[in-house]
């Protein structure tokens, strides 16, 4: 039985402009009727993560920067830090066409950035060299702690709710979301996901960018 439900947001919940799908907030919001706590994790910043929760209506913890800082309840937790990275991006953005994005004033455990897809291989070996990691979100870079990553969120709310793989479902479609799609937990995405998401998923929606969410719902019988 399904008692915890992880979706990642962009390309999820929304389209390739970003904009959220009426029918995920529908869908989600009958989930929470039925009992089931849902939770959010991005690589977006707490602003954000803040006005999703509120607005949607979401039941559960959210967690913003990939798993690096939690917000429930009104309260923030952080669980990383961005010293390194901060410090790192200045070093890369000499050596690379590694820009920063304006996100970054509100970011407390990480780095997003852009570059060109050729400096790809030497920006992640440097960063690797550095104890850090970039992840690709499909819609910007991420640099952040080698152990940051949504697989830590979701191990926390598995301790914190005392629950087992088998009564958590995660929801995503981009390669970030790849360490919580490694755990032996239930895995799902839409129509849009990358070949490596999809590979990992046990239920794969013919539907996209959050239409979606009713589909893997039923599927899971949680409607």
């Amino acid at each position: 039985m399904i008692k915890l439900i992880v979706l990642d947001v962009d390309g999820t919940l929304t389209d390739g402009n970003r904009l959220i799908s009426t029918s995920a907030i529908k869908y989600i919001r009958k989930g929470i009727d039925k009992n089931v706590t849902f939770s959010l994790i991005s690589g977006n910043v707490v602003p954000v993560m803040f006005a999703l929760q509120t607005f949607i209506g979401i039941n559960g913890p959210v967690f913003a920067e990939n798993g690096g800082i939690l917000l429930y309840k009104n309260q923030i937790k952080k669980f990383f830090d961005k010293t390194r990275a901060e410090k790192f991006l200045e070093y890369i953005s000499k050596k690379s066409s590694v820009k920063p994005v304006f996100t970054n004033m509100w970011r407390e455990t990480s780095i997003a950035f852009n570059m060109d897809d050729s400096d790809e291989n030497y920006v992640s070996g440097e960063a690797e060299k550095n104890g850090l990691s970039i992840v690709n979100s499909r819609f910007t870079w991420h640099l952040m702690d080698k152990n940051q990553n949504k697989a830590y969120a979701v191990n926390y709310m598995k301790d914190q709710f005392e629950l087992n793989y088998d009564e958590i479902l995660v929801v995503g479609d981009s390669d970030n979301d790849v360490p919580m799609f490694n755990l032996n937990v239930n895995r799902a995405c839409p129509a849009n996901a990358t070949a490596t998401i999809k590979s990992k998923s046990d239920y794969v929606s013919k539907h996209r960018y959050g239409n979606e969410m009713e589909d893997v719902l039923n599927h899971y019988g949680i409607l």
